[in-house]
């Protein structure tokens, strides 16, 4: 038999994963006190095997959703420092073999013939 307990951290799992999924990333900050409560309260609770395979899943699944944000979050700042870098200037090898970097922005004042 389901706890209330249980039945109210099971909630709380599936707001966490709507809010991963949705980017809310403050609002996990928030959550976290409150999923600590429930841990604890779950923990004096008596639960079947069911119960705590089903804990089990949807904890693993909130897991891998962090796990693939946070990935993705690594994937952008390096797609952003690649910009970064080009923007800075375009590398490539002169003449006597040496890397040389030429830059790609236009100066703000151009003379004209």
């Amino acid at each position: 038999m389901s706890s209330a307990a249980y039945n109210a951290l099971m909630t709380h799992l599936s707001q966490e994963r709507e809010a991963i999924r949705k980017a809310g990333f403050a609002r996990l900050d928030e959550m976290a006190g409150k999923k600590e409560d429930l841990f604890l309260q779950v923990a004096q609770a008596t639960l079947s095997n069911a119960e705590l395979s089903r804990l089990k899943q949807a904890i693993d699944r909130n897991q891998s959703l962090l796990a693939a944000a946070i990935a993705g979050v690594h994937a952008a700042q390096t797609r952003l420092a690649a910009l970064d870098h080009v923007r800075a200037g375009l590398s490539v090898y002169d003449q006597s073999g040496q890397m040389a970097t030429y830059p790609t922005t236009k100066p703000d004042i151009e003379k004209k013939a």
